[in-house]
């Protein structure tokens, strides 16, 4: 083979510069957003918020599924999130309940166990009691 010969064989097609390139830009603009949101970027505490998801009547007491989410853009540890029962038929009781660990926009269940088993909905104040910052 001659030297002619052997340098055609090494030289790179035009389409492998261009992948090259285009990826080389790519990994540079993912790097160059990244640094910006890290210096610049507006994140909102955790926004948490309790919800009751269902009641249901359990050998004579009544389970109380509730959801937590978090709509904030930080995580929160620690959640605690207390219930309180009001109603004519039974004296007020007071729960709590803690989750570890709750991601920004996420959602984690629980649920309390309350004594009676003609507690409603209506008859449940659920609250955030307070939270952590991991």
């Amino acid at each position: 083979m001659t030297d002619q010969n052997t340098a055609d064989l090494n030289r790179r097609p035009v389409l492998e510069w261009i992948v090259g390139a285009v990826s080389a830009l790519l990994v540079c603009a993912i790097i160059v957003y990244l640094g910006h949101e890290a210096l610049f970027g507006d994140t909102d505490p955790p926004e948490l918020n309790a919800t009751i998801d269902k009641v249901q009547r359990v050998s004579g007491h009544t389970l109380i599924l509730v959801a937590v989410s978090n709509v904030g853009d930080q995580a929160a540890a620690e959640v605690v999130v207390g219930a309180t029962v009001h109603g004519e038929e039974f004296e007020t009781d007071k729960k709590e309940i803690s989750f570890d660990y709750v991601a920004s926009h996420s959602v984690r269940r629980g649920a309390f166990l309350l004594s009676g088993s003609n507690v409603n909905a209506d008859d449940v104040h659920l609250a955030i009691q307070g939270y952590v910052k991991p």
